[in-house]
């Protein structure tokens, strides 16, 4: 948080949507995302909060998936962090269950995060409808799945998708799909997805995109990168 242009760009950013998910927090003194929800909320007509997950990783290396709300639209209603008994995932996924304010067929559905390890991506792909099956016991079958699967290019071979159980089962929708960049870089790959499941979320979800922050705040290439190497992906929740 000491580069205060780039703080700038993620304010603007937060304030695009209800709720945001943001990865590789490795921030060990845990005070980057509260200050960042703090800087939202000193400029933002609508209140902001933000829940946390506990610091996970096999390494030394430690990182949090956080998520940042509009309070006024949603509340938290419960946490769960995958108990990842068999170590499948390098970043046990995180499910946070949200509930509308707003009046609607929907009133509460999971987000449940991760960020797959490169190396093994098909792996912990493959192993996603697990953690959406534990999920759906706990909080319901409405879901959506989301963050950086790793999934595309040389991590995930064009014949590897028929092997991945959550590709071929068709409870499972992909918002985002292979031809889409969500890289900053010069590479063309679409390794961020989103992924939604459940009767009303698949019903009441439009089509994924990503969000051109770099065009939208005129920003040259290094601009963009110190923000983030990733471009957001989104959706409209009706």
């Amino acid at each position: 948080m000491d580069k205060p242009q780039v703080v700038d760009i993620l304010i603007e950013i937060v304030q695009r949507y209800d709720i945001l998910m943001i990865q590789e927090i490795r921030d060990s003194a845990g005070t980057a995302l509260p200050e960042l929800v703090d800087d939202v909320n000193a400029v933002s007509s609508v209140p902001y909060d933000f829940v946390v997950s506990p610091r996970t990783g096999r390494t030394s290396s430690k990182e949090q998936y956080g998520y940042i709300f509009r309070s006024d639209k949603v509340s938290v209603i419960g946490e769960y962090q995958w108990p990842d008994n068999a170590d499948v995932f390098e970043r046990e996924p995180y499910s946070v269950q949200f509930s509308r304010k707003s009046a609607g067929s929907q009133k509460t559905f999971s987000y449940i995060s991760i960020h797959a390890k490169p190396d093994d991506a098909v792996s912990e792909i493959d192993h996603l409808d697990d953690v959406y099956d534990d999920v759906a016991k706990i909080y319901g079958e409405d879901a959506m799945i989301a963050g950086d699967f790793n999934a595309d290019c040389s991590y995930v071979c064009s014949t590897c998708w028929q092997s991945i159980d959550m590709w071929t089962d068709p409870r499972f929708t992909w918002l985002i799909g292979s031809n889409v960049d969500t890289t900053v870089s010069s590479t063309d790959c679409a390794y961020d997805r989103i992924v939604v499941a459940g009767s009303a979320m698949t019903a009441n979800s439009g089509p994924g995109s990503v969000f051109r922050f770099d065009l939208e705040y005129k920003l040259s290439y290094e601009e963009t990168k110190d923000v983030s190497d990733h471009y957001p992906v989104e959706f409209l929740l009706n």
